[in-house]
């Protein structure tokens, strides 16, 4: 299948690689940045619905649960209200969600588990997913932590290690070992998006979970990543202090959903990943 596609949040990390994807696979792409379409802006997006895509994908959010506590009205438009005005254009919907709807208490979690958001990242995301999980024509999609070809080492959770790394020139350099994550690369949720397009909002609805295979604290990244830039694995030194603002110790993800209707991309296992982006 190929058609009119729009991705809203096309030039982030995970946007980028998507519109890639797509573009690749013959689908005409829509990705307007932020100075083209105002997305809280309802005419702006009725614009962009008269262009008649076949297919939304929204990736368009703020990610850092730090940036996130602050609550303001154009982050929750962004995070929380978004979504459901997507939605009321009626064209089908893959709307990208996180692992941090989840306390992280109760591992591994299936698509109907029960949300349990411990930080303000989370609980925008979990509103914005009962906003518009029970419509036909959305399908949600969670991912765990994102990391891919980016402008700047800094726009990933996973590959900023590199770059505090690479700054400290030989210095240590504190690394979470607390919380468990299973990194996941964009270029393998872009094709999983793409699997999913013919069928989203086309008999496919509801909640379905994407994942890297590889249970990782940060401190363990870091650990892999070293090497490959040029750094000396000494300089990464595990940290278990708490974070100011409360994550999850372990919200992997069960991809049985996709697996079961046979829609499930492999995962680049994480190292081999890590060389085709730093």
């Amino acid at each position: 299948m190929s058609g009119r596609v729009l991705v809203t949040g096309g030039s982030g990390l995970l946007g980028s690689q998507t519109v890639r994807a797509f573009a690749e696979a013959g689908w005409a792409v829509t990705a307007p940045t932020h100075a083209e379409a105002d997305l809280a802006d309802p005419a702006a997006l009725a614009a962009l619905a008269a262009a008649r895509p076949d297919l939304i994908v929204n990736c368009a959010a703020q990610r850092r649960p730090d940036r996130c506590e602050a609550e303001t009205p154009a982050l929750l438009a962004l995070n929380v209200a978004l979504p459901a005005r997507l939605a009321r254009l009626g064209v089908p919907l893959i709307h990208i969600s996180t692992d941090y709807v989840f306390d992280g208490t109760a591992a591994p979690y299936e698509t109907d588990a029960r949300r349990r958001p411990l930080n303000a990242y989370g609980r925008q995301k979990a509103a914005a997913e009962e906003a518009v999980e029970a419509l036909p024509h959305v399908l949600i999609l969670r991912v765990p932590i994102l990391f891919g070809p980016c402008r700047d080492w800094r726009d990933s959770a996973v590959t900023v290690l590199a770059a505090n790394l690479v700054a400290a020139k030989g210095a240590a350099v504190r690394m979470d070992d607390l919380a468990i994550r299973r990194p996941t690369f964009t270029r393998d949720v872009a094709r999983q998006l793409l699997a999913l397009a013919p069928h989203a909002g086309r008999g496919l609805a509801g909640i379905c979970h994407y994942s890297g295979a590889e249970p990782m604290t940060k401190f363990l990244m870091g650990l892999t990543m070293a090497p490959l830039i040029g750094c000396d694995p000494a300089q990464c030194v595990p940290d278990r202090t708490p974070p100011a603002v409360p994550r999850p110790y372990d919200c992997t993800l069960s991809t049985r959903r996709l697996a079961q209707v046979g829609l499930l991309i492999p995962p680049t296992p994480f190292a081999a990943a890590l060389a085709g982006t730093l």
